[in-house]
């Protein structure tokens, strides 16, 4: 009884494992060079006077991808938690209709913030992943974005 109950155990794990590996093969990984090119912003300087916690911030502007020019737009806002970081949230829409949200923790004066994807709309519906955003030195109204997505 003991051996039977031992072979039913091992063949369920087997077919577990069996399924992992199916799910695991179907993952399709896409990494998308974009910039996002601040068209507006605006901010909400709630007391105390200055940069603090509670504050709002947030932009648009154009989605652009080297050697196709404009592909789309994005929109942010972002809750300041301190003087120096925020909870910051972002869509990235392509022309097509398709939408990528991202979201995290932003540091005001980093040189590289890292993001989550989570979520999406038509092909990006069931996507995750990491958006690292870097500020472009040369142009300080323009970010530089790594969509690294997992769909």
């Amino acid at each position: 009884m003991k051996r039977a109950l031992m072979l039913v155990a091992l063949a369920v794990a087997a077919m577990g494992i069996a399924a992992f590996g199916a799910s695991a093969a179907k993952v399709k990984k896409q990494v998308i060079y974009v910039r996002l090119v601040t068209t507006s912003g605006w901010n909400v300087d709630n007391d105390p006077s200055g940069p603090s916690g509670g504050d709002l911030f947030g932009s648009e502007g154009n989605l652009v991808r080297s050697g196709r020019g404009q592909v789309g737009t994005y929109t942010s806002a972002c809750t300041a938690s301190s003087a120096e970081r925020a909870q910051c949230q972002a869509t990235l829409g392509w022309k097509n209709g398709k939408r990528l949200q991202i979201a995290g923790d932003y540091e005001l004066q980093g040189s590289e913030n890292q993001f989550a994807i989570v979520g999406g709309t038509g092909k990006y519906r069931k996507a995750r992943g990491e958006a690292i955003v870097r500020p472009d030195t040369a142009n300080p109204t323009t970010q530089k974005v790594k969509l690294k997505i997992l769909l």
